[in-house]
């Protein structure tokens, strides 16, 4: 019967500090690796090559660029990974789901 009782998460009241000078990173995708120690998550935003000058969108040339790498252990990406299932789920449930974009065959990543 042990195994058929749901487990019960206890929240911990420990106070959280959120520096107002805490960097900000707006990312636009992430792709990484796991080996037997941890998870490393690199964040990065597509950013085009050609800037100041107009461009044919079918020209568009985009790098991705890493802005940061994250390590989590595999208990801290296990939870990481659960909060943002559960909290794109709860998004959806009230705003509808989120559409993905076609993969656009005339933009070239580099």
């Amino acid at each position: 019967m042990e195994k058929d009782k749901k487990k019960e998460k206890i929240d911990l009241d420990i106070p959280i500090v959120v520096p107002s000078n805490i960097p900000k990173i707006y990312c636009t995708g992430a792709y990484g690796k796991y080996g037997s120690y941890d998870f490393r998550l690199l964040l990065y935003s597509e950013e085009p090559l050609q800037q100041d000058k107009i461009i044919n969108p079918n020209e568009l040339d985009v790098v991705r660029e890493v802005l940061a790498q994250i390590i989590l252990s595999p208990l801290a990406a296990k939870q990481t990974a659960e909060w943002l299932i559960k909290n794109v789920q709860k998004f959806e449930e009230e705003n509808g789901i989120i559409p993905e974009p076609s993969k656009s065959k005339n933009r070239k990543i580099i």
